[in-house]
């Protein structure tokens, strides 16, 4: 097993990036790119960004005005909900991630929002399921070293994210030893 030396990374918080490390044996979770949503004494939870499904959002939700929004993954909690992030701040009852990012809201209002364009689809990601930590679960994995947390960059938007390569283009932020491991097969054996 290969080391990866993250001693330094930072403690995870609401609105980081969580990177599976290169060999993550959980398939859900291979190279993975996970945005933490909330990150607390309780536990933790967030939405794999890199997982987009094949499928148009009108196809899960027949309400929900037609439009290329991208549906994903969120991970292997509750594959039966649909959750979304999106980029407005009136948008009733939902949650601030980051600054210029919300989780949630009234989902009637994201509608209308969306019809009247005071939110266009590249300010939303639609996800079925989420990632989620019991408390101290996501402690003991960074422990073990599961995963590797960065901040956002500044230039990153979440909204639009690249599945095939949104793992290794973020993993090189980390500095040069990185960016030998964003090379690494998935299955050594294929090296």
């Amino acid at each position: 097993m290969i080391q990866i030396d993250i001693e330094k990374q930072p403690h995870p918080k609401k609105g980081m990036l969580l990177l599976s490390e290169p060999f993550l044996k959980d398939e859900n979770f291979t190279r993975s790119v996970i945005l933490l949503c909330e990150h607390n004494e309780e536990g933790s939870f967030g939405f794999i960004l890199n997982s987009t499904l094949d499928l148009k959002l009108r196809e899960v939700i027949q309400d929900f005005p037609d439009s290329p929004v991208r549906l994903g993954i969120g991970g292997p909690v509750e594959k039966n909900q649909l959750y979304y992030i999106h980029g407005n701040k009136e948008l009733k009852d939902s949650i601030e991630i980051i600054p210029g990012v919300y989780m949630g809201g009234n989902f009637n209002d994201l509608c209308e929002a969306f019809q009247k364009k005071e939110i266009c689809e590249t300010e939303m990601r639609f996800f079925i399921g989420y990632s989620g930590w019991s408390m101290n679960q996501l402690a003991a994995e960074l422990e073990i070293k599961s995963w590797i947390v960065i901040s956002v960059p500044e230039e990153f938007n979440l909204f639009d994210t690249n599945d095939e390569n949104l793992w290794s283009d973020l993993i090189r932020t980390k500095g040069p030893k990185y960016q030998i491991m964003s090379q690494f097969p998935i299955n050594p054996a294929d090296n």
